[in-house]
């Protein structure tokens, strides 16, 4: 059977805009943009039409910072960007005092962090503490190596880079702001705008650019919550004390069959030892005879 001129040609402008419509609808997803409470209400869906990666914040300073907060719109931001598959990272706005304080900021961030996030960013611009700001910043790497598998970036604009002479190489990437050129500082991600814009989102916003796309890319990878597989504690610590960092559940059994309580983040515990699930998962047995995971992801010695 054949098909006369019109019909055809009908067939074949019809084609030509869906595929028009496609490629525009894919080429349009480019962006990547760090919002926070001060954006107010993200019309997420919109958002997707024009965002690759977001970036969310999830707090500013921590507990006796006189300007601290929680960012109020941090869970918010980040069920909506999961609900329309945008992968995200977050970010906490530092305010260290000391090396104690980076490390407690550390734990807080985390604990705040939502699980759905690919990767942490030490947001990094403002000196408080009247110590090496370099033993900040190696004090809240190293806590965070203890809580985490995931990358782990870190943020700051170019002239307080320079001026602390800062070497944050350590880290899994590098995201620098600079709004007049390309940073001079060693830079995976470039916070290139303040005054971007996005559907969904009124008002102006952040924007970056990949100057290195490989990597930046590695750090939005993960399709799960979890960049790396799980690692465990395998033997007892020396202390036999072990800390939560994020709520966790207590269990009758080694199999997590039976659950017999919450346990908040920061509980201390005491264990006696190590034991395996059926499926070869490591659990800690405490001294009241139930299990908790051994999961460095929830706990940390």
């Amino acid at each position: 059977m054949t098909l006369n001129f019109k019909k055809l040609a009908g067939l074949f402008m019809g084609a030509l805009a869906a595929f028009t419509i496609c490629t525009t609808v894919s080429a349009s997803k480019t962006k990547i943009a760090d919002v926070s409470q001060y954006q107010g209400n993200i019309n997420w869906k919109k958002a997707a039409k024009d965002l690759k990666y977001a970036i969310i914040r999830v707090q500013h300073g921590d507990t006796g910072d006189a300007d601290f907060r929680i960012d109020s719109k941090r869970n918010v931001n980040a069920n909506g960007a999961k609900k329309y598959g945008i992968p995200f990272g977050q970010y906490g706005y530092a305010e260290f005092s000391s090396v104690a304080d980076a490390k407690k900021e550390a734990r807080d961030f985390y604990k705040r962090s939502n699980a759905g996030a690919r990767f942490y960013v030490l947001d990094n611009e403002h000196r408080k503490g009247s110590g090496s700001e370099q033993s900040y910043v190696n004090a809240w790497l190293s806590q965070m190596r203890k809580l985490t598998n995931k990358p782990l970036v870190y943020y700051s604009y170019d002239n307080y880079v320079a001026v602390h002479k800062i070497n944050y190489s350590k880290f899994d990437g590098s995201w620098i702001a600079n709004y007049s050129k390309k940073p001079t500082a060693s830079a995976d991600l470039w916070q290139y705008t303040s005054k971007g814009r996005v559907s969904g989102i009124s008002g102006n916003v952040d924007l970056s650019k990949a100057l290195k796309p490989s990597v930046v890319n590695s750090w939005f990878k993960a399709a799960s919550a979890d960049v790396a597989k799980p690692t465990y504690f395998t033997s007892l610590p020396s202390s036999k004390k072990v800390t939560t960092t994020r709520n966790i559940y207590e269990y009758r059994d080694v199999n997590f069959k039976k659950r017999v309580t919450k346990l908040t983040a920061g509980k201390k515990l005491t264990v006696k030892k190590i034991a395996r699930s059926t499926n070869g998962a490591y659990r800690f047995q405490l001294t009241n005879g139930n299990y908790i995971t051994a999961n460095k992801a929830y706990i940390s010695d």
